[in-house]
C-alpha cells in the first residue's frame, strides 16, 4: 500500500514532505541551469566523501532538489565562537576540495565577478540615495558612498591577479550554514556556488562576522588564527561596505509597508558601523603586508 504524503510550504519555493516516518525538503528552481549546478555540486561532493552537506535525493522533475529533513539543525550564531570557528573550519575544508575536483573546469560555475558586482551594488545604491535619505541622513549615506569609492580603487589595484580558483559557496550567510543535531556543520542553498579564490570567500564570511564582534578585526584574527594568512587583496575587501549597501537595497526592494519597520532596526546598524568603520580602515591598513 502507497504511503501517504504530507506537503507544507515552509517559504516560497520551498515544501517539506512527509512520507511515512521519512522526511525531506524540496525546492523548486525556476532556472533548470540551477537546479543543474546544485546537483552537480553536490554530486561532486558526495563522490569524495565531503561531510559538511546535505545529500540529494534523484527526483523525476528537473527543476527541483529533494534532500533528507534533518530534524534538530539550527543555523549558525556569529556570536558565538564556537561556531564562527567551526564554520569557518568547514569553509576551509570546501576550499581545500580544489585539491581532488577541478572545479574551474565545470562547465556549470561561473567566476565570481566581485569587482563588477560590488560596482553595479554602489552604483545602485547610489541611483536610489534619494530614497534612502527618507530612512537615513544624507552624510550617514556620503560616508558610505565615499567607503565604497576608496575600496573599490584598492582592490582593483590587486584582485584581478589573484589565483587558485576552488568552489565558493557563495552565499555564505548564517541561514544557510547549519548545525546538525549532532554538532556536525552543514552548508545548503548551493544556488550561488561559483569559482574564485578561497581568500574572496574567506573575507565574504569575515564580512558577515565583524557586525558580531564588535568590528573588531585584530580579535577575529587572534581567534581564528587561520585568518592570518590572507592575502593583502582579501584582506582589503573589508574596507567595501558591503553589508550596509546590501542590507539597504534589500530594503529598497521590499513592500513599502515593511520598509519602515526594516528601516528601525538598520538605522542603529548602519550608524554603529560607519562609526566603527575609521578604527577598522585603520585595521586593516596595518594587517595588510
Amino acid at each position: 500500500m502507497a504511503l501517504e504524503k504530507d506537503i507544507r510550504k515552509v517559504k516560497k519555493n520551498v515544501w517539506k514532505m512527509v512520507e511515512g516516518e521519512a522526511a525531506y525538503s524540496l525546492k523548486r528552481y525556476t532556472s533548470q541551469s540551477t537546479a543543474v549546478k546544485v546537483e552537480y555540486v553536490h554530486r561532486q561532493l558526495h563522490a569524495i566523501r565531503f561531510p559538511n552537506i546535505v545529500p540529494i535525493i534523484p527526483t523525476e522533475d528537473p527543476l527541483f532538489i529533494m534532500q533528507p529533513w534533518i530534524e534538530g539543525t539550527k543555523p549558525v550564531n556569529f556570536r558565538r565562537r564556537i561556531d564562527r570557528t567551526d564554520s569557518l573550519s568547514a569553509l576551509q575544508a570546501l576550499h581545500r576540495t580544489k585539491e581532488q575536483i577541478d572545479w574551474d573546469a565545470s562547465p556549470h560555475l561561473h567566476r565570481y565577478q566581485l569587482l563588477d558586482k560590488w560596482r553595479d551594488r554602489l552604483d545602485r545604491f547610489i541611483d536610489n540615495r534619494e530614497v534612502c535619505e527618507k530612512f537615513i541622513r544624507k552624510q550617514a549615506i556620503d560616508e558610505i558612498i565615499m567607503y565604497g569609492e576608496e575600496a573599490l580603487l584598492i582592490l582593483k589595484k590587486n584582485y584581478r591577479k589573484l589565483s587558485g580558483h576552488t568552489l565558493l559557496h557563495g552565499d555564505v550567510v548564517h541561514h544557510n550554514i547549519l548545525r546538525d543535531g549532532n554538532g556536525l556543520i552543514r552548508f545548503i542553498d548551493f544556488d550561488l556556488a561559483c569559482t574564485g579564490p578561497p581568500g574572496t570567500e574567506l573575507a565574504l564570511w569575515m564580512h558577515r562576522v565583524l557586525p558580531n564582534v564588535g568590528y573588531h578585526l585584530d580579535f577575529l584574527l587572534a581567534e581564528q588564527s587561520s585568518l592570518s594568512d590572507l592575502d593583502d587583496a582579501s584582506i582589503s575587501m573589508l574596507l567595501y561596505p558591503n553589508e550596509m549597501l546590501r542590507e539597504w537595497l534589500h530594503l529598497l526592494s521590499m513592500p513599502k509597508a515593511k520598509q519602515e519597520s526594516l528601516s528601525r532596526k538598520l538605522i542603529p546598524f548602519t550608524e554603529y558601523a560607519l562609526s566603527s568603520w575609521p578604527k577598522l580602515w585603520y585595521d586593516v591598513e596595518r594587517n595588510m603586508k
